[in-house]
């Protein structure tokens, strides 16, 4: 409630009593049309309540129009003094008010709101501070220019009370780095007049930024909504903040807790088709649902490797994403394996791929064993040693040396792109054995006697799954299925 300020004014037909409320400049003529507006549950209180005048006066209240409550009569004489302050309410139905002050002298009656005559100057905001002036020795009984009086017959103070407004908080659920759109609380006013444009809302979102609610809704009950993306997986605890703005001191805050989920992760899998004993490169590859505020160091990677061993996979890429998991891994011996990338955010969320990689060997000792192009598709039952090799082998650059019988002693490893030599003869004896399971192979498109040697091409190397019954000695023939094509 505002402090007043008094001192008093001797006239020669009566005493002003000048009361003013600080910072108080403009003033306004009379209340609203009607009177003010005491909402449901709320009371009115009068304070501060002040006369000077030599007439006698009466002061009271109406309430929607009714009759008359008069609650004190100063005497005449030119006095003055004060009066008890005076609380109504609550009221179960909202009220509209008037005050007034009688003139018993001119029996003349002032209301609030300006009528009958402008007797009355109302400043402020709730609360408000109500001056009144009496009729005086002349007891105009109608609208004067008397409207910029500096004192006053009659003071009081006028303050509407709001029930407290309620506030509760609704929990939200959200995605890591998706925009959340959604109720965070509820607002209860007993005043059921009340309308949203009353309020306003801030909401603290738990993560450092805060926002300004939207609040809806009608007859006392409304909702406070925001707008907001969580960079991160976690609980955070919101604060709601709701403020009458018809009165700024009524204020009712709730605190909602945010479970932000962690985003979902998407692998792929991205595995070589072949090894040479030993696998080194990516195994897959995965984006994050939080991209772009993701950060590397969140994941982790384990690389199953399909033989009954695992080992931690290294994730690269730059923060947001898209990552890559490598790792390197040698095995013990040739095959299919299936490598299984499982991939953990600090987050919780998960990711799991598998793909399939050959793992191969070219022939033990070096050197490698030959097949023509026309037999190489995948699939294929292929000769790669034998004395029918040159018959069961056909190349598109022609037919090759008879004594060729499959295997090439240079170079020691081969590639895609380098030329084959083999010795003359029954060629460089090949291995002992046994031979790998899953070999790699020379294919050949031409193969010629160049002086006493063999040599050709090597157009692709595939690998092969070989079968029993290989012996060096030409007579005992190496055969196999084509699995895949290395280069």
């Amino acid at each position: 409630m505002r402090r007043l300020a008094a001192w008093t004014i001797l006239t020669g037909t009566f005493v002003l009593l000048a009361v003013f409320a600080p910072g108080v400049t403009a003033f306004a003529i009379g209340s609203p049309p009607g009177g003010f507006v005491i909402p449901v549950g709320s009371t009115a209180s009068f304070t501060n309540i002040q006369f000077s005048a030599c007439n006698s006066l009466t002061w009271g209240y109406q309430l929607n129009g009714g009759s008359n409550q008069v609650k004190a009569t100063f005497p005449g004489g030119c006095g003055s003094g004060t009066a008890s302050d005076v609380t109504i309410g609550p009221f179960a139905a909202a009220m509209t008010l008037r005050v007034f002050l009688t003139d018993n002298h001119c029996s003349m009656t002032y209301y609030s709101d300006g009528t009958p005559v402008d007797h009355v100057i109302v400043s402020g905001t709730n609360p408000w501070l109500l001056r009144f002036r009496d009729s005086g020795g002349n007891c105009e009984i109608r609208t004067t220019t008397a409207t910029n009086f500096v004192g006053c017959n009659f003071c009081v103070n006028l303050a509407i009370s709001d029930r407290a407004i309620t506030v509760s908080g609704t929990n939200v659920s959200a995605s890591e780095a998706k925009p959340f759109t959604g109720t965070v609380a509820a607002i209860t006013d007993p005043d059921t007049n009340a309308t949203a444009a009353e309020y306003s809302a801030t909401i603290s979102w738990g993560d450092g930024s805060s926002s300004s609610g939207t609040v809806s809704g009608t007859g006392g009950q409304f909702t406070v909504s925001g707008t907001h993306t969580y960079l991160e997986e976690g609980t955070y605890h919101l604060t709601v903040r709701v403020t009458d703005t018809d009165n700024p001191s009524n204020i009712a805050t709730a605190t909602p807790t945010a479970n932000v989920a962690d985003g979902a992760l998407t692998a792929t899998p991205s595995c070589a088709a072949t090894s040479l004993h030993t696998y080194n490169g990516r195994t897959a590859t995965f984006t994050d649902a939080a991209s772009p505020f993701g950060t590397r160091s969140d994941f982790s990677a384990t690389i199953n490797w399909g033989d009954g061993t695992t080992s931690a996979g290294t994730v690269t890429g730059a923060n947001g994403g898209p990552y890559t998991v490598s790792g390197s891994h040698t095995y013990a011996a040739t095959g299919v394996f299936t490598i299984t990338t499982n991939i953990r955010d600090v987050g919780a969320s998960t990711a799991a791929t598998s793909c399939n990689t050959v793992d191969f060997s070219f022939a033990p000792g070096g050197g490698s064993f030959v097949i023509g192009d026309k037999n190489s598709g995948t699939g294929s039952s292929v000769t790669f040693w034998g004395a029918q090799w040159a018959k069961l082998n056909s190349l598109s650059g022609g037919d090759a040396p008879r004594r060729f019988k499959g295997f090439a002693e240079t170079p020691k490893v081969p590639a895609c792109g380098i030329a084959w030599t083999a010795d003359p003869g029954n060629s460089t004896p090949p291995p002992d054995g046994p031979l790998p399971t899953y070999m790699g192979v020379i294919v050949t498109s031409d193969a010629d006697k160049d002086g006493s040697a063999t040599s050709g091409d090597t157009v692709h190397i595939v690998v092969v799954k070989t079968r029993p019954g290989y012996a060096p000695d030409p007579g005992h023939a190496g055969t196999g299925t084509v699995v895949i094509k290395v280069c």
